[in-house]
Parts: C-alpha cells; structure tokens; sequence
C-alpha cells in the first residue's frame, strides 16, 4: 500500500518556564533566544499548529516587561493556530503540596489564561511530568480534562510502541482524565537529528485508519537556551526546515492540537499508571520523586518548612491577609530547588533562598495576624522534618530557629524575619554520579562542539574542578560540636573528629518559652585520642529572648573519666550569604586585619573576641562575641554540580569553627558562653 493512503497526526507542545527567583537577565536571555525566536517562526506558516505552556512565573514575567508578546500569542490562539495549556501556577511538583493548593493554583493559572487571551483551558502540564495515581482527582476537580506524560509510564505497564500513539482515559474516584502519551523517540529527535529523520518517523507510524497521533511535549528552552541550540534551531534554520517539511507533507501528516484531537478521536481504552516520570528523572531520584527528601535533607528542610507554614496559614480566616500569605506559600512551592539532575536546580543556592524568602514572607504576615502585641514567642515540640524525632522550633519577632537533638543537638535553620532570609540554608558537598566525568576532563577527555540534549553534556565551566571534590561526612548544619587533637591543621579536620557528638542524638533536659525560649539539651559520648579513651559529657543551652535579636549559647563540658583530657573542642557554623567572593560580603573581625574577607577565603585568626558575617547587599550583618578568647578557622563550602552549561563550581556557605585548647581535668565542668547577634545593617549616612 502506498504512504499517500496512509495518515497520521502530529501535536508539537513546548512547555516553557523559569525558576521562582531566578535572575532578571536570565527570563530576558531565555525571551530573546528560545521564547520570542520560536513564535516568531510559527508566524511565519499559518498552517503550523503548535501547543505551549507558559508557567505563571514566566507569564507573569512576560505581561510586566513583554507585553506586546502577549498581544501576539493573543493573536495566534484567536485564530487557532496555538493552544494554550494550563497547569499549576507557580510549577510546583503536585504530588508534594497539599491537595488544596493542587486545585488553588491550577484555578489560578486558568484564571489568567482565560483573562489575558479568552481561551477555554482543557489541558494542565504537569512539572517534570511526575506523576502519581491520585492526581487525576484534583485535576479533573480544577477543570482540567487531559494531561500529557511519557511513553516510558505506558511502557512499564506493557504497552507497545504503537499502542502509545493514542490517548487513553484514567480515572480516581470515578473523576475522570485524558492521558496523551509523549513521545520520547521525539524528544531526542527534535530538534538534535536532521528534521528529515521525524519525517521518515512519522511515515513509519502512519496508517491507512489515520487515527494514530504523535506528541512531541517538551522544554521549549531547547530551542534556543539549551548550548549550541540558537545556532542550529535559528541560524542553521532547523526549525523552518521542520515546519516547511511538514507543511509539504500536510496531505498525510494532520498537525494538531490536543484540544482539536480529542474533540474527532475517542479514547483508546481505559489505563491506570503507575507512579513515574520521564526516565532520565525515574534515574535522578531513584525511581521515585519523593526520594529528592531522603537523597538531600536539604530538600526536604524546605519541604517541611513549606508544611509548617501552610499548617499555621489555616489558623487565619479568610481575607486580605490570608489570601496575601497564601500567595507566597504557593510561590514557595516551585519545584526547581527542590530536587537536581542534570540542572543546577537544588544546587543553586539563589533558587533556594528563594523559596525560603516566600516561605519566610507567608510566616511573617501569619504572625502578624496573630500576635498584635511585642514582645511574643512561640516555641513547638514537633517532628518538623518527619525523621521519627521531635525538633524545637521556636518563631520571635525577629528570629525564628530549628533545633534538633537527635541531630548531634544542631541548629538546622536560623531565619532572620526582617529580612525573610535564612541564614543557615548550606548544602553538603556528596558525590554525584557524573563527578568522575571531571577526571575524565582533566586528563584531556574533551565534549565535542556537537549540539546534544543536556542530558548528554559533559563540558567543565572551569579548570581544575576535580580538586574541589570534597565530600562531607556529616550534614552541614550549625551548632554542630567538634574534639581534635589539640595539633589539628585546619586542611586535616575531616581526618582528625575525635568525638561522637557531631551526629550523636542529645537529650531534650527542657524546652521553655516565658519572656524568652530556653532549650536545655545534653549528650554523654566518648572522645578518643591516641591510645586513649574518655566519656565526656556536653550540655548545652540555647536562648533566645524577643526583640533582642540574639542567640545566647552556653556550653559545660565535663570529663566523666578518671584521666585528665587534653584536646581542642571547636563548636561549627555554617551560614551562606550566597556568594562566596563578591565585595559586599565580607568577614568583618574587630581588632584583626585579614589578607582576604571574601566569605570564600580561608585561614584562622587567634586570640577572637568578636567575629561576624556581613552581606551589604541583603543588609544584614551576623556577629559572634565569645567570652572566652577563641580561635576562629574559616573555610568555604563549595560544591561541583551540573548545569545546562556544564559543571561548574557553586559556593554553598562559610563554615565558621570557634576553637578552644581544653585541659578537662576528671568531673570538673569547663564551661564557654557566645553570643550570635542578626541585624539589620546599618548603613553610614554621609
């Protein structure tokens, strides 16, 4: 039979989206070379259709700085040659935010959509296309009817490459949803092989029936954003080469939209799908999204602060000011810092900060509404980050803290609510699967200037990225206590932990809040040095009092053996003011001049009374005084990770040791006080 008789129909779908806090210069770089450049090629054939989701972010982005783009796709849906999709708003992963938030933040997004371009909104893009059984219910419950998810989802189940060419029903609960498979044959052909290669694809696929459809629905940076990719899809003309061959083949390939497709075609059966995403994630994860929470704790610290907030958000009533806290709870909720592949995402300490920046703006207006008189304190016995042990959480006015016991007694978050920053957001260096590509750079293996998915990229940003690959034992968290031998180097530390205290459970002695929040915690552990070995004992005592905008640490240690103990006893910090070596953010150390300030820099001071943290740029200044004299080593935490441009260095935070020589002579207490002051900078006035 010949391929004239034979048909089939073809969606191309982009989904296109920045970050929550991701640079100005960066949604401007994407518009100019991927955003705007493909639009302006799909005005250029009338007959090409074409599906695009904008996240809320980015179309928010958009109506502020690019408002005559908006005009254009008005234009284009007006006269059905682009289908807008809808999704959540702020592009958060759905399976991990509550389920009013689900259906809240689809509703928005087709809210804006109806009103900016008078569209019927049908189809809801899901974030990283991850997937799990229950979501069919909220999204048929926001108005959604279709969705779209990777072939690989239909495939474990047993389904066949031409089974996969059709779109099938789902239900929960008896709401029902559409599911179009995607096409990842698609994904790696478009736009990487010659557009001839689809062509010949599709011709493969077609049928007498003509009832076959492939989708293609994937990033729409690729086209412009992903490296090497302006050149090819633009300057080469891959892009027009696609569309003039589908346009010359229009008598047998139909280009559609989902909406146009599913109004002339049933479903091809019913399918229920297993928990998934596209492959390369299943990989990232393990297999499973929600294992981002166990692989970084980090990702799950902003997760659960994300719960904690959304849990006290339901102690307003509805208003202004819920509807304003409720806002930045959703913000708070974009997915790209809370997981990492082959994107910077979790590794990019900006987008982090982000999220805590929203989260910290919800809590800020919460308690505004429900403390109307100064000074007032909260303090809660909760698991906060669900480890199967209570964390201290204590909110003021000024500060708030996380304090977990069972986590060598550390501080997991310190935030300063003026300025909605959290100044303990640091990320632990561990190894990732593509860190042996670095060595395979430095002896001389080098990527080709072959234009390739991101999947594939194995450039270095910089030279000499193999000599930071620095893996913690630990979790760098704060108020993490240290014993070495008393002739420690700073470059040896990690070789020479003497004690088991760093990630030893304490006890919660008391957790008190009056006109101030005292949290008493201790731990009897061991220290061994040499040949010897000697049961120590460390309590603690945390405090904090409203509008004082300090922390009071006090620390007794007793040897509970019967030999005197002879060693250095460092208490660690770890606080990131997001760059490592800017000018305005600087260590600033009364009565000592240091070579370098750069908050990257390293080295160790003598003879400490006051030590602190400036960030001139966020305004906020972080100061330690001790009233013993200390030494201070310092040293940057900086992690090697991926991007769509190639690995490259990212500075997490500073780490910060005070450090005393102790002589812990047999049940006599040996005992140290600081304090840790966060304020607004004051900036002088000339």
């Amino acid at each position: 039979m010949s391929q004239s008789v034979k048909r089939i129909n073809f969606i191309m779908a982009l989904h296109n989206h920045q970050p929550e806090g991701n640079f100005p210069a960066v949604f401007a770089n994407n518009y100019q070379v991927a955003y705007e450049p493909f639009i302006c090629e799909v005005e250029q054939f009338p007959k090409i259709k074409v599906v695009q989701h904008y996240s809320g972010i980015l179309l928010h982005w958009i109506e502020q700085n690019r408002p005559d783009f908006m005009a254009r796709l008005r234009k284009l849906s007006a006269s059905g040659q682009l289908e807008l999709m809808g999704g959540a708003f702020y592009e958060p992963i759905l399976a991990m935010i509550p389920d009013d938030d689900k259906v809240g933040q689809i509703e928005k997004q087709t809210r804006f959509l109806q009103e900016n371009f008078q569209v019927e909104v049908t189809g809801a893009w899901l974030a990283e296309r991850v997937w799990e059984p229950h979501l069919a219910r909220p999204l048929a419950e926001a108005g959604i009817r279709y969705t779209v998810l990777d072939d690989a989802h239909f495939q474990n189940v047993g389904f066949t490459e031409e089974e996969t060419l059709q779109y099938y029903l789902t239900e929960e609960a008896g709401e029902r949803l559409f599911i179009f498979p995607i096409s990842e044959k698609m994904r790696y052909l478009i736009p990487f092989a010659d557009p001839q290669e689809t062509i010949d694809y599709l011709a493969q696929m077609a049928t007498p029936a003509g009832e076959r459809v492939v989708v293609l629905a994937d990033d729409g940076e690729k086209f412009g954003s992903w490296p090497g990719t302006a050149d090819l899809v633009y300057k080469e003309q891959w892009l027009r080469r696609f569309f003039t061959l589908l346009g010359d083949n229009s008598d047998w390939i139909n280009i559609t939209t989902f909406q146009e497709y599913y109004s002339h075609h049933q479903p091809a059966g019913r399918v229920y799908l297993p928990t998934g995403s596209y492959r390369e994630m299943m990989e990232w994860s393990g297999g499973y999204w929600r294992n981002f929470f166990v692989l970084y704790p980090e990702s799950n610290q902003i997760h659960k602060k994300m719960l904690h907030v959304r849990a006290k958000l339901e102690q307003l009533e509805d208003g202004p000011q819920k509807k304003e806290a409720k806002e930045y709870v959703w913000a708070g909720q974009c997915n790209c810092a809370y997981w990492h592949g082959v994107f910077g995402g979790l590794y990019l300490n900006f987008l982090r900060s982000a999220l805590y920046c929203r989260l910290l703006a919800a809590e800020g207006i919460i308690d505004r509404v429900l403390h109307d008189k100064e000074p007032w304190l909260e303090l809660e016995q909760k698991d906060f980050d669900y480890d199967g042990a209570e964390e201290v959480v204590v909110t003021g006015p000024e500060l708030g803290f996380v304090l977990a016991p069972a986590q060598g007694g550390s501080l997991l978050e310190l935030d300063f609510k003026p300025r909605s920053f959290n100044l303990l957001d640091v990320l632990t260096r561990r190894e990732e699967p593509y860190h042996c590509n670095i060595y395979e750079q430095a002896q001389g293996v080098c990527a080709t200037d072959e234009v390739k998915t991101i999947h594939h990229i194995t450039r270095v940003k910089e030279a000499g990225l193999e000599h930071l690959l620095f893996y913690d034992a630990y979790r760098r968290t704060s108020l993490l206590d240290h014993f070495y031998p008393r002739e420690v180097e700073l470059a040896k530390l990690s070789e020479a932990e003497a004690g088991d205290f760093v990630s030893g459970r304490y006890q919660l002695l008391s957790a008190v809040a009056d006109e101030s929040a005292q949290v008493e915690l201790v731990r009897t552990g061991e220290v061994c040095l040499g040949e010897g070995l000697w049961p120590v004992s460390i309590k603690k005592i945390v405090t904090y009092q409203p509008q004082s905008g300090k922390l009071h640490y006090q620390y007794r240690l007793t040897n509970e053996g019967s030999e005197t103990l002879e060693a250095c006893f460092a208490v660690e910090f770890n606080i990131n003011f997001l760059a490592g070596h800017a000018p305005d953010r600087y260590y600033s150390v009364p009565g000592h001049t240091l070579n370098d300030r750069h908050l990257d820099s390293r080295g160790s001071m003598t003879n400490v009374t006051h030590f602190g943290l400036v960030d001139e740029y966020l305004g906020i200044s972080s100061m330690f005084r001790f009233a013993r004299p200390t030494t201070v080593w310092r040293m940057p935490i900086e992690t090697v990770s991926q991007s769509e441009e190639g690995m490259e260095r990212v500075y997490q935070g500073s780490t910060i040791l005070p450090k005393w020589d102790v002589t812990l002579l047999p049940h006599t207490p040996w005992t140290v006080a600081f304090t840790q002051s966060v304020e607004e900078l004051v900036r002088e006035v000339h």
